[in-house]
């Protein structure tokens, strides 16, 4: 996995999407079945957690679903020590690790760290977006803690049923999209998610491919025909946008084409 720690903040939705999903390692015996099996768990796993939270970056929603809730959070906190970068990102770079540790899904899940890493984004990032968000989500712990049963995150998962309005999968949605492009076009989000491509835009500490890439996905997100809030002056704009700042770039084909649909839609 290429994640060096600059990239923090958008690697994960920007760059792990195009990743083939971890393969486990099974003993001999284990059936063709089984593995079948188990892999749709682990896929169920990570779409529950995002349902559950939908502010889970697609990294986060992976080590939830891969059970590697730990090496996420060495991932993250390499970014937060990063004061290259912004206050925004950093504080986002705590925010995940709590919403990780809380997640009802996570098997790993452990509510005492997330409300310390929640309260080190209030104590550190008081004036941050993602403050305001941490204070919501200690207050969701505070709140569960009264709940009469608890219930672990495999008797959660045995009885969860998918959203059937939400499915990442869906042919109409682009293939490049992000799975967190993915989501906030299917959950009216998109608002939420363009704060977020937009945050690593203004940043000087993410490097120019990964703005790229924010770029892009801005311009696919409203184009999606399935957006409630597609907008065609936004994607042009960003879509050129991505043209004329990165004319060297990877996507210049691919946002060129999409541009081309745009204009003659």
């Amino acid at each position: 996995m290429y994640a060096p720690s600059r990239l923090l903040l958008l690697l994960c939705p920007l760059l792990l999407s195009a990743c083939s999903p971890t393969t486990p390692l099974f003993i001999a015996q284990i059936t063709t079945q089984e593995i079948v099996e188990y892999k749709t768990l682990k896929n169920n796993r990570m779409l529950a957690a995002i349902e559950d939270e939908g502010d889970l970056l697609t990294y986060s929603a992976q080590a939830i679903r891969d059970a590697k809730s730990e090496q996420a959070e060495q991932l993250y906190l390499t970014g937060y020590r990063d004061e290259k970068l912004s206050d925004e990102v950093r504080a986002i770079s705590l925010y995940q690790i709590g919403l990780l540790y809380m997640n009802r899904f996570n098997e790993q899940r452990d509510d005492n760290k997330a409300l310390n890493y929640f309260y080190q984004v209030l104590n550190q990032f008081p004036a941050s977006r993602a403050a305001e968000r941490a204070e919501a989500r200690i207050v969701l712990i505070r709140e569960r803690e009264f709940e009469p049963v608890h219930k672990t995150s495999q008797e959660l998962l045995a009885h969860w049923k998918p959203d059937q309005q939400f499915d990442l999968y869906k042919p109409s949605l682009d293939q490049d999209m992000t799975l967190l492009s993915r989501r906030a076009v299917l959950k009216n989000r998109v608002d939420e998610a363009e704060e977020l491509y937009l945050l690593a835009l203004s940043d000087p500490g993410i490097p120019a491919d990964i703005k790229e890439k924010a770029l892009y996905q801005l311009g696919l997100m409203y184009m999606a025909a399935d957006n409630p809030q597609a907008n065609r002056e936004k994607a042009i704009t960003y879509l050129r946008r991505l043209l004329v700042q990165y004319p060297n770039s990877e996507l210049r084909n691919k946002a060129a084409r999409h541009l081309d649909q745009a204009l003659n839609r």
